[in-house]
């Protein structure tokens, strides 16, 4: 038995290292190499606009959430072809929602594209409310770890929406 931890728990840190600290680290590198820095400067921006300070914490903080979601999903053992299953679309979806949300930046910041950064959002917002349903099939924490985000998407849809319309 002590052993069985002991192994788990030495291929539990890699994975929660790579699976945590690498969407951290791509996260961050889309906002950086997007241009998201210079922020909403010279756009008109809707009513309830955070300051531009706000948004690397709470990326920061999502993107560690949206990490342990995947932590969670691959740590769960596929014990049936059905959890197999799911698991499958879980890590799919995760995968899907984490590529929209990573290339976002670049058409939102880099490209000035608004409508087109809105559609590409809505889309990301129901990939990842997919993600959620499957990822709680899988293990609810990592379920729950996505809601945040999920609520930040809606926000940001909200923003877009307007900056789209605005600008």
């Amino acid at each position: 038995m002590a052993t069985s931890t002991h192994l788990k728990r030495r291929i539990g840190i890699p994975l929660f290292l790579t699976t945590v600290g690498g969407t951290v680290l791509l996260g961050m590198l889309s906002g950086l190499f997007s241009g998201s820095k210079a922020g909403y400067n010279s756009l008109v921006l809707p009513p309830a606009t955070p300051p531009d300070a706000v948004f690397p914490i709470v990326w920061g903080i999502l993107y560690a959430m949206i990490g342990l979601s995947l932590f969670f999903i691959l740590r769960r053992p596929a014990v049936t072809p059905l959890l197999a299953q799911e698991k499958k679309a879980a890590t799919t979806l995760w995968i899907v929602q984490f590529a929209f949300n990573l290339l976002w930046p670049f058409a939102f910041f880099t490209f000035r594209l608004y409508t087109f950064s809105f559609l590409w959002l809505a889309a990301l917002t129901a990939i990842n409310l997919a993600a959620i349903v499957y990822a709680f099939r899988v293990s609810k924490a990592a379920g729950i770890l996505l809601i945040p985000y999920e609520a930040w998407l809606m926000f940001a849809l909200y923003l877009s929406l307007f900056i789209a319309i605005l600008n």
